[in-house]
């Protein structure tokens, strides 16, 4: 899995390794959601969301991306974001690993937050949002799991 997760070395790069964190989020959440108990909504929801998102930074990297491409991106170490692809087979232990994926991915969109600052309009806004939903399932998912 770690593979596709580029280093974020450049404006592009970074665009990149949210959408492959998006894209990994979904389908582990997807993926913890297959037990019918009451956290599989809540599952299916984190699914969803991550999901959206992908489809979103697909688009923006499609319709904005080529004038900052190339910008370099300072201070964001892949490691410290990259989830683990692995999900508990203990269905408390793969609540909480879902939460600490959605702790990690706010830790990301809070950090893109400050490389985003005037480079593209509405970005920052767009990653502090995913922020905020990230921590907010991390809560929920800490909690419930």
């Amino acid at each position: 899995m770690n593979a596709q997760f580029p280093d974020i070395t450049s404006f592009g790069t970074l665009l990149g390794f949210a959408q492959a964190l998006e894209e990994a989020a979904a389908a582990l959440a997807a993926q913890a959601a297959a037990p019918e108990d009451a956290a599989r909504a809540l599952c299916e929801s984190c699914a969803k969301m991550h999901a959206k998102r992908a489809r979103e930074l697909a688009r923006l990297r499609r319709e904005r991306l080529n004038e900052v491409v190339l910008q370099p991106v300072a201070g964001m170490d892949r490691a410290d974001y990259l989830p683990d692809a692995l999900l508990p087979e203990d269905r408390e232990q793969a609540l909480a690993h879902l939460g600490e994926i959605e702790e990690r991915a706010a830790r990301f969109y809070r950090d893109a937050c400050r490389c985003a600052r005037h480079v593209l309009g509405g970005l920052e806004r767009s990653f502090a949002k995913m922020a905020a939903q990230s921590a907010e399932a991390a809560v929920i998912l800490r909690t419930r799991g």
